[in-house]
């Protein structure tokens, strides 16, 4: 036997194993469905395991802080136990008897998980709570740097299972793998969630199995005069800077108003920002990527002190200094500072007339985060809602923020999105959905349709104007038309 198919028979028996222990979920009932979902919830929601998990992230990955990945982590486990709160996915789930028909909850089977190196604990918690409230089991390829912190989280679910008599084989991390691993298990579950970076989503939508998976981020806010500036830059420079940056959900780059620059410049630098100089900037930028303009993956999730130590950026005079600050003289969509950071980078430029800061905004989000996110600062008025009308009729992103942080468009308690870890990005980012992933798109469904009293349409009222009406028949009197008599009768001769 090769080291291949060594490595394909490990897949192959934990594809098998999750399969055994999927079909027996088929008999929970939603009150047992339920009790599974609280006890692995209440374990993965712990504080003592998730800041256990959090260290080990940091640890293997170097990416994020402990309190921000603490704080990410248990706020998306709480956000999404109350979402599936009360939800039936047992059974029928939907009855209308006006249309005839009843519509059951199904399992989709053995689903793959592929968890990234950012928040990976998080990722896990949030996608097992809903594949396990749907009935679903479980396998998970981590990243390579991050499996230590998925093997904490997988331990926190087993315990769970346990304390209620479920089966630990529903929920699986497959040993330590690579890509070919990987993508054997896309091509063997039924169903694939992708959470990691471009390269990942694209290979599970290859598989061959259905799939769901993240977009790039990239988020950009206008900031126009009508906004309160502190709320605008408290919010900005707080999402920039969490957890590093490392969120695809970071806020990216803000355009302002040109009148309310320098406000918001001195809002952010009260806020835990620093605004650096043009020569700063440069060397910022030359720490961020490589001279070949890719993302340089030693700067990739560190705090602002390290990037402004390694940029020769004295931060000493900020106490607390979350965020650095990148100044341009205008929107520029095709430079790299206006590109995704994944670090606590911030850059900002102002803008002349709302339209022209819409045409920008669009023209960075096509270079780079289409279909994610984008947002609006602003007042309240009719001025205000007609431009974020305008804005959200321009972007082609799946989500726009208004008055709040991006951080917030992967669910938040103050906001009527649901939780995920899985922010969509529609066609536009190379996405099969344009919302965010939750329990709802982790069922089969099958609808018993019972005939109805019949309902033909009135073709005036789908048609309109369109309906010609047929001209009557012209028809002939009794004996036809006298003139006709005869013809085609032969005449005898004489």
């Amino acid at each position: 036997m090769t080291v291949t198919d060594l490595e394909i028979s490990v897949v192959a028996a934990t594809v098998a194993a999750a399969r055994r222990a999927g079909a027996r979920t088929r008999h929970w009932d939603q009150i047992h469905t339920d009790e599974i979902v609280r006890a692995v919830g209440w374990e993965l929601y712990r504080e003592d395991r998730v800041r256990t998990m959090a260290r080990r992230s940091l640890e293997c990955t170097g990416l994020g802080t402990v309190d921000d990945l603490v704080t990410l982590h248990r706020k998306r486990v709480l956000g999404t136990l109350r979402d599936l709160h009360g939800r039936r996915t047992v059974g029928v789930i939907e009855d209308k008897p006006e249309l005839g028909t009843r519509t059951l909850a199904k399992p989709l089977g053995v689903v793959a998980v592929v968890a990234p190196a950012t928040a990976p604990c998080a990722t896990i918690a949030t996608n097992t709570l809903s594949l396990l409230k749907t009935r679903n089991a479980v396998v998970i390829s981590a990243h390579p740097s991050a499996y230590e912190a998925v093997a904490e989280a997988v331990a926190a679910v087993h315990d769970g299972l346990r304390r209620v008599g479920g089966d630990e084989s529903l929920v699986q991390l497959l040993e330590r793998s690579d890509r070919a691993d990987s993508e054997e298990l896309m091509a063997a579950a039924d169903f694939v969630v992708a959470t990691g970076g471009p390269g990942t989503v694209r290979r599970a939508y290859r598989s061959g199995t259905p799939a769901v998976g993240a977009g790039t981020g990239n988020s950009t806010f206008l900031v126009d005069e009508l906004a309160d500036l502190g709320v605008a830059a408290g919010t900005m420079c707080a999402g920039a800077g969490f957890n590093n940056g490392t969120s695809c959900s970071s806020e990216s780059n803000a355009l302002v108003d040109a009148r309310s620059l320098r406000r918001f410049l001195e809002e952010l630098t009260l806020r835990g920002g620093r605004v650096c100089t043009a020569e700063e900037s440069a060397r910022l930028e030359r720490v961020l990527w490589t001279p070949d303009g890719r993302l340089d993956r030693t700067a990739v999730g560190r705090t602002a002190a390290e990037l402004a130590r390694r940029s020769g950026i004295d931060v000493s005079a900020g106490a607390g200094v979350r965020t650095l600050v990148i100044v341009r003289p205008e929107p520029r969509p095709g430079e790299r500072a206006f590109t995704e950071k994944l670090a606590p980078v911030l850059t900002v430029a102002p803008y002349r007339g709302f339209g022209g800061a819409v045409d920008a905004l669009v023209s960075i989000l096509r270079v780079s985060g289409i279909g994610h996110s984008c947002g609006i600062h602003t007042g309240v008025g009719p001025v205000a809602e007609q431009r974020i009308s305008d804005l959200a009729d321009a972007v082609p992103t799946c989500r726009v923020m208004v008055n709040q942080s991006t951080m917030g468009n992967a669910g938040s308690f103050d906001n009527g999105l649901p939780f995920t870890s899985v922010v969509a990005s529609g066609s536009w980012g190379g996405c099969s959905q344009s919302e965010n992933i939750t329990w709802r798109h982790f069922l089969n469904r099958t609808t018993i349709s019972r005939p109805t009293p019949e309902r033909i349409p009135d073709e005036r009222e789908i048609f309109g104007g369109f309906v010609v009406e047929p001209e009557p028949e012209q028809t002939e009197p009794d004996g036809g038309d006298p003139r006709s008599i005869g013809e085609g009768i032969a005449t005898p001769s004489c």
